[in-house]
Parts: structure tokens; sequence; C-alpha cells
């Protein structure tokens, strides 16, 4: 799958810089795309400045309201700086919208991870999380639309995840497999927004979800955990099943 990483104008964890040095080393070695949504290009600043790295994106996409001076320093950069947009202006679009409807169309991503998605502590910045999450379920719907005349094949295809330091939230469409992250619990909460979500069956963890039907009225996180033993785990869901949301999260007190 040829993925694109998404750099949002949320939250960041920089007191652990080495994190997003890796991630985005890894989309540079494996060629690709890395797009920041307006404020996302703070995070290449901050490491620069920290790291003293050279690290830049290669697109710059949004209203750019909270670019500040990095707008001006990367316009006269190689980056691409998309900062209009015809049928798409003002709030139409939000900039992550912007940033994934460029990502599938333009770069052809069939994925995409989302950085800087949370939100920024202090903030209240509840509703930027909930749009930012939505955008795996669009970045899908694009896809679909871009790919009509085999929608149903393209939509298994895709692959969704917002990462941070010590969890990732996947978008899960078809099955998804897990591998621990350090010695510590590995927590797996499932998450439906859609009414028809069941599950297949499932690996390593500790209560079998097997049959399972993940019912969005309910409100529960429906929390599981790794096997003590387990170096992975998997969750795969019944053919017909609506896509849910599986948050991995590693985090030690």
């Amino acid at each position: 799958m040829k993925l694109a990483l998404i750099f949002l104008n949320g939250y960041y964890d920089l007191r652990q810089p080495e994190f997003y040095k890796t991630e985005i080393e890894w989309g540079l070695d494996h060629d690709y795309p890395l797009i920041c949504a307006d404020g996302g290009i703070r995070l290449f600043h901050e490491l620069n400045q920290s790291l003293g790295d050279r690290y830049s994106p290669n697109l710059l996409i949004g209203d750019l309201d909270s670019c500040g001076s990095l707008a001006d320093r990367l316009s006269a950069s190689t980056m691409q700086v998309v900062g209009e947009w015809v049928g798409k202006t003002d709030k139409d679009y939000t900039d992550g919208q912007l940033a994934v409807t460029h990502a599938i169309n333009e770069c052809g991503a069939t994925g995409i991870i989302i950085y800087g998605g949370l939100p920024r502590p202090g903030e209240y910045e509840t509703d930027h999380f909930l749009g930012n999450l939505k955008l795996m379920c669009f970045g899908r719907r694009i896809r679909q639309q871009s790919d009509s005349e085999n929608s149903k094949k393209k939509a298994h295809a895709w692959r969704a995840e917002m990462r941070d330091v010590f969890q990732t939230i996947h978008f899960v469409v078809s099955e998804l497999n897990l591998t621990r992250r350090n010695d510590g619990l590995q927590r797996v909460s499932l998450h439906a927004e859609q009414a028809n979500v069941r599950v297949k069956d499932s690996d390593n963890l500790r209560w079998s979800l097997a049959g399972l039907r993940v019912d969005p009225e309910l409100g529960n996180a429906l929390r599981n955990e790794f096997l003590p033993n387990a170096d992975s785990a998997a969750v795969r869901l019944a053919p017909d099943s609506d896509p849910m949301y599986v948050i991995h999260n590693w985090y030690v007190t």
C-alpha cells in the first residue's frame, strides 16, 4: 500500500522527539509523501530546533492561518504550498480534510497515517479531536469515490491510523494485527460508530472477541489486553461488518 503521512495542527509530545524523528525517517525511507495541514508544520520546526536536523514536509496545505512566519519561510523553499482550493474555500473543508483529499487524489495514497490528531492539553480541543478521528473514515469515502468501479475491493484495501507516542488508533475495515510495543500492559479498546459492527474472532487477547457485536449506543470502550506472554494480537471483523476503531495503548505509568 502507498501511505501518506499527515501532520495536523494538534498535540505533539515533544518530550519524545525521537518518536517523531523515527516516524518521519520511516516515511522518507518508503518514499511516502509528508503532508502538513497548516500548523502541523510546527512539528518540523520544533524537531529541527531541538535535534539540529533539517526535516521538511513535501507539502503544506490549508488556509495557512496557523503557520505564522513559518509559511513565509516555506514559500521560499522547495516545499509545495497549497493555500487556495477552488470550491473548498473558507470553512467548507477543514485543513485536515484538504490534506487527506490531496493525499488520495493527487498522491495516489491507499492509506493515511495521522499525527497531531489528539487535543492539546489545556486547549479544550475536543471538537478538533472528534473531527480528526473522522478523517480516517472520510479518507475511505474519498478513496471509494476515486475508484467507484472497484469500490468494495478498494474499501477493504484502505488503511488508516492515528499515531502518538504511546498509542495508535486504528480504523479497521477488515482485520488488524497488533505488535507488542514494550514489556508493559498492552491495552486494546474497541469503539464503534456504525450499527453493524461484528467481530469474527481474535487472537492472543485476554477475553475472546469471537462473535462479538460492538453496539455504538452502549458507549462502553470494551477494553481488552494482550495475553501476558503474547508478542502480537489480532482482531478480524465479520465479512459484512461495518468498520470500527481499535485503540492500542502501551503507556506505562
